[in-house]
């Protein structure tokens, strides 16, 4: 076994007397008694004591620092030496700092010399890497302690910070120390420390770098009765201590204590932490002003808060204003006001910011969530879910209720489902149907939120609002119209797509306009007031009096930034509470930048060149920043970070923010930092993430052109490296920050993957402008380093979508044909013959949306070939998309069996899977199809399998549509009072979901009851609004079937001139597109309708044709209807012999349809052809069953018809 040295620590032979190195005894000597104890005796053989802690006690303090002397950074060495010249002989005042470690003695008892002293070597070099760190200096050891000293021979502004930010990193590092003894030995020290300040009178700089001085008073014996005192753990500062770092950490008062030599006590507080919203330590005290200029701004916005107060009535404020107008700062003070105006205090405030880069979508709502829930942006995934479910807990009483919100909710904040029902909302729901869930979600968690106080949100910078936060904005102003809450959004100006959209939102709602406060330039005598309030300066020269509000021209940023340069520049002074105008000031040669970005520049180029270089990083980082990320990139130690952050504080460049996005206080931040410090980081330790944000966009902005180009690359690529090892397991959610920063720093390999990313974490969520800005970048990317052909196929796929879902149809059929080259020209693959086949099938879809049948049906048999070359299940759910899609063209062309063949087909393969959403859209769409054919126990059926699966998956929309079909069965069987609880459950899901699409379907459906129950002016006024949305959507298909309805209306009320007319213009468009079911179903009412207008022939070859068509497509409903138009058309020209069998054909296909009221209009037709033809007892027992039926149902009309019939049988 090796002996260690314990003066010099070099390694020496077992046999070996004097150390080799620097001669110091090695004998196993009793420093008490000087027993000489044979060689691993823990304790003296003659005296008991412990050797191992008394022959460490003995080496001399001086012995201990000469070997420290060859440790010191050199940088510091320099320091230390430069500062001796100018010291020597001065008095100064130091923050004094005493450690000892606990459970040193019983550590010694239970391991041997070697180890316990390789354990001190660990401790005490953590300890003094960082003492260094805040350029302390080492001055005593004692034993198993050490002294330092914060002020001399390098002194600093916040040496006391200094001193505890060094305590509080001891901890930690022997924290870390603890770990490896806890897992080898099973032991855990403790360290106790005590501050003080005071003075001492430096006498000089020895050899060593130890400082000999004289300490003044009792500074030294405080700090070591302080630490004597402490609790193992725990550190110790005294008032004095206190007093100079209140602003910036946590303190618990402690009492006092007495010390020897001193009368009075000494009042002790604990160091408890950082504080997370630090105060001003020095900065500019009394650069402070009320808000100038805004009164009538800030009265107007009171009034609304009272109103919102007082009556739970919510709305819209839209503040605009330029740049530096102090649209922030009016909130900030409408913010205050509340905060300090019972009960106005009650009301809740959550905020959120848009960026101007960097930002995934909804960024700013999950901001105002992570208000909402109390989370902090970085707590670990189970904090964050622990505390969703908790106040979903406290705010929602309703669990079924909480199953509606929750996992949309979490899958917006990025937390993945746990609960196995919860997976399956998210993950069988299409993009679209997914953010319509999540905007409902919500809805209903505000409403549910505003239930218990009224709410403000706080969108701030909207003029950088991304397309799906600005469309749940809308939303929510929209649908929220009855809920206390408020939305204040704040805004620029100038190229701005959310101010229009809110106006005109808001203008439509029927609790008042939307309050715009436009903020315009402050007044000259506004500004000079500002001066005033600022400065209180009287002998200001007039040059600088009148030169201020000239060049500030009204901005109220500009004027605190000329003031801030005047006082970097020492132009001006705080003397005696009172700011003076520098003795010596050259005011005269003062050049004033004329630009605000000048002027902000100006200051920065007066700061330190390290701050300088801070701020550099920082505003490369963005505008708002964690320190975290600055530790790793600045290429400096933490403690001259911490100097450079408080420095830029102080000159009020930044602000240390509560969390991301948050750049002012709220209310309740006391109670917050309670609540967060249980999100995984105690409150006040050396370990906590810190925050901040640029005071102001412009400051930022200017900072990073600064900046040189390739320095800014260097430094994009450096963040986006920390932010890969620093949250390691949340790259996903930092997909966007990583792809800006990548793709700035011009490494297009490293930027592709993270905006890919990005690009289909945007498509996820239907924010397809922002899916299609990745994507055109993620191409330009995947050119620009010859990306392998499956990533750009990748790419043109998801181009493509995103491309068609903003309707630019012929740019998404471009895309995704260069997909379809790139993917046919890979070597044969299971992967290649899926990733072919879903090309063609999307480019099917695409021209199926453009009601292109048959390059629509081309497509869609390529994907089926492609398919086909690999039978294995991997490729399953994309064969059965591809089977429902044919069977979708097919239904649309009226091709019904081979519409019902695919879908099928798609069922058998996808019941027994987890194909949920594929088999939702098999059933609802068979149901359709029999309806259509009239067997209407299949269509309940499989209707009301549907409505099972998309309920279970959390689907309203498809929920809708399954309401709608149910409604539509029941209509068509008589079962009218079953139907209209369908009917509306439908239309009540698509205003709700704001699904406009199928919106009017519902509307239609609707508008065909009550056209049913006689009721026509419901009916024209629920079919009007439906073609109004088909015209908005440019739904040809839709616009159609409104048209049909509303020209059936019009027939039934005797208006057959306008039914016409409506009927060209819908056959037309269904010709066009080839929308065959549309087009059949127009003929044959335009039958009716001509023959109203007395073109008997027009009537006949219309009917004749519709009949036939529906014939051949097996349209049984269309084809019975056809028959009845003929049946009628030869009762009016007297052609008995057509006329009857044609009606009883038609009388007969409707009862196989088991339709009751086309039945019954049937045998009303007869009733009148028997009468015409003069057999009144036939006629009679025809109307007699056609007026039974009627009144049953409920049509009023026709039973009013059938009545009158009779009567003039009479």
């Amino acid at each position: 076994m090796m002996l260690t040295c314990p003066n010099c620590g070099h390694e020496n032979p077992s046999d070996a007397i004097v150390c080799g190195h620097c001669a110091t005894p090695l004998a196993n000597l009793c420093p008490n008694c000087g027993f000489e104890n044979p060689r691993g005796f823990k304790f003296c053989g003659n005296c008991g004591t412990n050797l191992l802690t008394a022959n460490l006690a003995r080496l001399s303090n001086s012995e201990q620092l000469r070997r420290l002397r060859g440790l010191i950074p050199m940088p510091l060495v320099d320091k230390i030496l430069n500062a001796s010249k100018q010291i020597e002989g001065e008095r100064r005042t130091v923050t004094v700092l005493f450690s000892d470690v606990v459970g040193f003695t019983s550590m010694s008892e239970k391991l041997d010399p070697e180890t316990v002293y390789t354990i001190i070597d660990e401790s005490v070099a953590a300890f003094r890497e960082e003492i260094y760190a805040y350029e302390g200096t080492l001055d005593k050891f004692m034993g198993d302690g050490v002294m330092a000293l914060f002020g001399a021979p390098i002194a600093h502004e916040d040496d006391p910070a200094r001193a505890i930010r060094c305590a509080l990193g001891m901890q930690n590092a022997l924290k870390r120390v603890n770990d490896d003894l806890v897992s080898k030995h099973g032991i855990t020290l403790q360290i106790r420390m005590g501050l003080n300040l005071g003075t001492v009178v430096v006498a000089d700089i020895g050899a060593d770098l130890r400082m000999n001085y004289t300490a003044m008073g009792d500074t030294v014996n405080v700090a070591a009765r302080l630490q004597s005192v402490a609790e193992p753990g725990t550190i110790l500062a005294s008032r004095a201590v206190y007093e100079e770092t209140r602003a910036l950490f946590e303190f618990s008062e402690l009492g006092s204590i007495r010390v020897k030599g001193r009368i009075e006590p000494v009042d002790i507080y604990q160091v408890l932490g950082i504080k997370r919203e630090p105060g001003r330590v020095r900065g500019i005290p009394g650069l402070a002003a009320p808000m100038i200029g805004r009164d009538q701004e800030m009265t107007r916005l009171q009034r609304i808060v009272e109103t919102l107060a007082r009556e739970h009535l919510g709305g819209v404020v839209l503040i605009t204003g330029e740049a530096g107008m102090g649209k922030s700062r009016l909130v900030y003070e409408l913010k205050q006001w509340i905060m300090h105006t019972p009960p106005l205090d009650q009301i809740c405030i959550h905020e959120g910011s848009c960026a101007a880069y960097g930002q995934s979508a909804y960024d700013v709502f999950v901001q105002i969530l992570n208000s909402l829930f109390e989370i902090r942006p970085e707590a670990a995934p189970d904090t964050r879910r622990e505390k969703i479910h908790a106040r979903l807990e406290e705010m929602v009483p309703s669990e079924r209720a909480r199953f509606e919100i929750l996992p949309y909710i979490e899958n917006l904040m990025t937390l993945p489902p746990q609960e196995r029902e919860f997976a399956a909302r998210i993950q069988h729901l299409e993009p679209e149907q997914l953010r319509q869930q999540t905007f409902l979600a919500i809805r209903e968690l505000l409403t549910y939120a505003a239930q218990f106080h009224p709410r403000i949100l706080v969108l701030e910078d909207l003029h950088w609002v991304d397309k799906p936060s600005l469309d749940l904005l809308l939303f929510l102003v929209n649908s929220l119209q009855e809920a206390p809450i408020l939305f204040v959004c704040i805004t620029r100006p100038a190229d701005n797509q959310a101010a229009p959209q809110l106006q005109r939102i808001a203008n439509s709602l029927h609790n008042g306009q939307l309050t715009h406060v436009p903020l315009e330039p402050l007044s000259r005598q506004a500004s000079v007031a500002l001066v005033e309030q600022l400065l209180t300066l009287a002998n200001l020269p007039e040059n600088l009096r009148s030169l201020i509000p000239q060049r500030a021209e009204g901005n109220p940023f500009y004027v605190e930034e000329i003031i801030r340069m005047l006082i970097d520049r020492n132009i001006i002074r705080r003397r005696n509470d009172r700011w003076e105008m520098s003795p010596g000031a050259d005011v005269q040669s003062l050049q004033v930048p004329r630009t605000l970005e000048g002027l902000i520049m100006t200051r920065i180029d007066h700061l330190p060149e390290s701050t300088r270089f801070t701020a550099q990083c920082a505003a490369v980082i963005g505008r708002d920043f964690a320190d975290s990320i600055l530790f790793r990139i600045a290429e400096t130690s933490s403690a001259r970070i911490d100097n450079d952050l408080q420095e830029l504080m102080d000159h009020e460049v930044v602000l240390q923010t509560f969390n991301s996005g948050e750049r002012s206080p709220q209310n309740g931040d006391a109670a917050k930092v309670a609540a967060l410090s249980a999100d995984g980081a105690t409150v006040g330790t050396a370990s906590i993430e810190r925050q901040f944000a640029f005071r102001h966009f412009l400051t930022q902005q200017t900072i990073y052109n600064s900046v040189l180009v390739r320095r800014r690359e260097q430094l994009h690529h450096k963040i986006a490296s920390a932010i890969e090892e620093l949250y390691p397991n949340r790259l996903d959610e930092n997909a966007e920050r990583l792809a800006f920063h990548y793709g700035e720093s011009q490494d297009a390999a490293k930027a592709l993957p993270h905006v890919i990313r990005s690009a289909e974490r945007a498509a996820s969520r239907f924010a397809n402008e922002e899916a299609l800005a990745y994507y055109r970048t993620a191409a330009e990317l995947a050119a620009r380093i010859q990306a392998p052909p499956e990533t750009r196929t990748r790419i043109l796929i998801g181009l493509g979508d995103s491309q068609t879902h903003i309707g630019d149809f012929d740019t998404a059929a471009a895309s995704l044909g260069a997909a379809w080259e790139l993917a046919r020209a890979q070597p044969a693959s299971p992967q290649q013959a899926r990733q072919t086949a879903e090309v063609a099938r999307r480019l099917g879809r695409g021209y199926e949306r453009r009601g292109k049948y048959d390059e629509a049906m081309q497509w869609l048999e390529s994907a089926l070939r492609e398919i086909n070359r690999d039978v294995s299940s991997s490729n399953a759910v994309e064969r059965v998309r591809i089977y429902l899609d044919i069977g979708w063209v097919d239904y649309r062309r009226g091709n019904l069996d081979e519409a019902e063949h695919w879908r099928l087909r798609a069922l058998e393969i996808s019941e027994g899977q987890d194909y949920y959403a594929e088999m939702g859209s098999a059933y609802n769409g068979l149901a359709a199809l029999y309806n259509l054919k009239g067997n209407w126990h299949r269509a309940i059926d499989y209707a009301q399998r549907g409505l099972r699966v998309r309920e279970m998956i959390g689907d309203l929309e498809g929920t809708s549509r399954s309401h709608s079909n149910l409604g539509a069965i029941m209509l068509n069987i008589g079962e009218w009072d079953e139907a209209l609880p369908h009917l509306q459950a439908s239309l009540e899901l698509k205003r709700r979901t704001g699904d406009a699409k199928f919106l009017a379907s519902a509307y239609n459906n609707l508008g065909y009851y009550y056209l049913y129950k006689g009721d026509t002016t419901r009916a024209r006024e629920l079919l009007t609004t439906a073609l109004s949305h088909t015209e908005k959507l440019r739904d040809t298909n839709a616009m159609c079937l409104a048209l049909n309805a509303l020209a059936l209306t019009d027939v039934t009320d005797g208006e057959f001139s306008h039914a016409v007319a409506l009927l060209e213009q819908s056959i037309n468009a269904a010709e066009e597109m080839g929308a065959r079911e549309a087009l059949i179903e127009g003929e044959w009412i335009l039958a009716e309708a001509e023959l109203g207008c007395g073109k008997v022939g027009r009537a006949q070859a219309i009917a004749q044709e519709a009949l036939e068509a529906a014939q051949t497509h097996g349209m049984k409903q269309a084809e019975a209807s056809a028959l009845r138009a003929l049946g009628m058309i030869g009762r009016v020209t007297q052609n008995f012999s057509a006329a009857e069998p044609n009606l009883h054909r038609s009388l007969a296909l409707f009862n196989e349809l088991q339709n009751p009221f086309e039945a019954a209009r049937d045998e009303f037709e007869l009733g009148l052809l028997y009468r015409d033809k003069g057999w009144l007892t036939e006629a009679r027992a025809q109307l007699e069953a056609s007026y039974q039926t009627f009144e049953r149902l409920g049509a009023a009309i026709f039973t009013q018809r059938a009545q009158n019939a009779l009567r003039g049988l009479d």
